[in-house]
């Protein structure tokens, strides 16, 4: 039987995030550019509903997944709001914590009607937080030929 600490165990969840998003920021660097004709929009309400997305917390990360049900919207970035739900049994260790939403930028390399990983890590000042109200800001892509 293995005991660890709760410091070990923080210093791990925090190890294994990080190598979690650094294997998918790798993943995202190597996937192939957008067009050098590509015109980046922020893309209209419509098409953000045409996305699928089932994505947690957890691990001091945010993942999951995303489906692009766009025929014609190529993704590249997620723009989300996050706000830190605090529950009363967990008030007491984060009391000098924020509870003011922050956003944070996700780039993608999503093409249309395709389905991809989400992942971003959690800021230290907030990687011990078991749950986030979150949503989408905007989407941004760009449009392609189909």
């Amino acid at each position: 039987m293995v005991i660890r600490t709760v410091k070990q165990e923080k210093f791990f969840r925090l190890l294994a995030g990080l190598l979690l998003a650094l294997l998918i920021a790798s993943s995202n660097a190597q996937a192939g550019q957008p067009p050098s004709n590509a015109k980046m929009i922020e893309l209209p309400e419509d098409a953000i509903q045409k996305l699928k997305i089932d994505a947690g917390f957890g691990w001091g990360i945010f993942s999951g997944t995303i489906y692009n049900g766009n025929d014609h919207y190529h993704i590249t970035q997620l723009v989300v709001s996050m706000t830190p739900v605090h529950d009363h049994h967990h008030m007491h260790m984060h009391a000098n914590m924020s509870h003011d939403p922050k956003v944070h930028d996700i780039d993608l390399d999503l093409p249309p009607l395709s389905k991809g990983a989400l992942s971003m890590a959690l800021p230290d000042d907030v990687a011990d937080v078991h749950d986030f109200k979150w949503e989408i800001l905007k989407v941004t892509g760009y449009p392609v030929n189909k």
